[in-house]
């Protein structure tokens, strides 16, 4: 686990990037995202998103949450990419905007899911804005995307119904 660690006052939660080879920790979460993958094949995913080689084009991360026994509750993988900046707005121009992807978002409890998530997405932001960035894409999820419509309602943009974009530009 990374150094960067956020303790978040409202939850006691404790929220901090996930750089570590064991993920021994972790299974439980990600059997759980991944119910059909071996063992080894989570395990190369999580060595692949977490690995920081010089070179990748398209960097990766996972946020991880733990509670005050340390336990981790909750996840999000995340990668760096580029998209055609006219998703975010209406004009027509070619430019590119660079952003963070959600690729995968998980909870340990159904009933902590919604707060887990919002703080995990909190951060998530923080980061984003550290490296510049334009957008965040992330899934829409019922329960969870209320709370995030709530907060940045002037910043998402509807690209389709299954995922959404937060514009940072208007953060």
């Amino acid at each position: 686990m990374s150094s960067e660690a956020e303790k978040n006052n409202n939850t006691g939660l404790l929220i901090s990037n996930f750089r570590s080879d064991n993920i021994y920790p972790l299974l439980p979460l990600l059997s759980q995202e991944f119910p059909n993958w071996s063992m080894d094949r989570i395990k190369n995913y999580v060595k692949l998103v977490v690995s920081k080689e010089k070179g990748l084009t398209a960097p990766s991360g996972i946020l991880v949450a733990q509670n005050d026994a340390l336990y981790y509750v909750g996840l999000l993988i995340y990668t760096y990419q580029t998209i055609t900046s006219n998703l975010l707005s209406k004009d027509n121009k070619e430019e590119f905007a660079n952003g963070i992807v959600v690729e995968n978002l998980n909870a340990s409890s159904p009933i902590l899911q919604k707060n887990v998530f919002f703080i995990l997405l909190e951060s998530l932001i923080k980061i984003a804005k550290k490296n510049n960035c334009d957008f965040i894409e992330l899934p829409k999820i019922d329960e969870t995307y209320e709370l995030i419509e709530k907060k940045y309602k002037e910043q998402i943009v509807h690209p389709n119904n299954f995922r959404f974009f937060i514009n940072l530009k208007k953060i």
